[in-house]
């Protein structure tokens, strides 16, 4: 029998509150006991996603962070990384209208605070005042610069940014390569936008409260990632 992939996004998803988070650990121990593999695919930086894996203490094989724009394995060796082309940084750095935003930052390949003159930037973060700023901003970016970046809504305020050469997808299927492993045999869960790529690609599922657009190509809803979990471990199809 095959070994499964889980894939699932961390924040709502993954971590929904304290108790459920336990819940979800214990079910990845038994899933990875069977020698399956458990992924989080996060639009949190390194830093961040770092801090909830030492508050949380949190066991998996791999991680994608930045919705897709590193790859780590356990031991944070980096398997690949992909930035934003630096020739269009000023400009969108010019239509982000940050006069209107309350916060930002950018992350760059494991640094997760530094600012638009770094080089090779694999995120920006923009929080706006107003949600209707954020949309726009998001819109128009893109429209303006497809080419280069996918822009994100992570919430009503704020938007992400990463290369368009990669997303949680396509880091999914890097993986795939790397582990020899059949397209059948990956699972994925998640909540938010930057999830419904790999949610239609592979045998995708939805977390209670997902973004109506992720609902529409999820085959099942759940209310834990545990339940995920119990049900796969009773599959033996592959």
């Amino acid at each position: 029998m095959s070994s499964k992939v889980l894939v699932s996004d961390y924040d709502d998803t993954f971590y929904l509150n304290d108790k459920d988070i336990e819940k979800n650990k214990k079910a990845v121990e038994e899933f990875r006991k069977q020698k399956n593999i458990f992924v989080i695919a996060t639009g949190r930086s390194y830093f961040d996603f770092k801090n909830k894996v030492n508050l949380y203490n949190i066991k998996y094989d791999y991680v994608i962070i930045n919705h897709g724009a590193t790859i780590l394995d356990k031991n944070d060796n980096i398997l690949a990384n992909f930035y934003i082309s630096n020739e269009i940084i000023k400009s969108i750095k010019k239509d982000l209208k940050l006069d209107k935003s309350v916060k930002y930052f950018c992350c760059s390949k494991l640094e997760s605070r530094v600012n638009f003159d770094h080089k090779n930037l694999t995120k920006i973060n923009v929080n706006y005042n107003l949600k209707k700023d954020a949309i726009v901003v998001n819109d128009m970016l893109n429209s303006k610069y497809f080419k280069y970046i996918n822009s994100y809504l992570v919430n009503d305020k704020t938007i992400e940014i990463t290369a368009s050469k990669t997303d949680k997808s396509i880091a999914i299927n890097m993986l795939l390569n790397e582990l020899v492993i059949p397209k059948q045999n990956v699972y994925t869960i998640g909540n938010g936008s930057s999830d419904i790529k790999m949610i239609k690609e592979f045998n995708g599922y939805a977390i209670i409260n997902s973004k109506d657009e992720l609902k529409k190509v999820a085959k099942k809803e759940y209310k834990s990632v545990s339940d995920l979990i119990k049900e796969m471990l009773l599959d033996k199809t592959n």
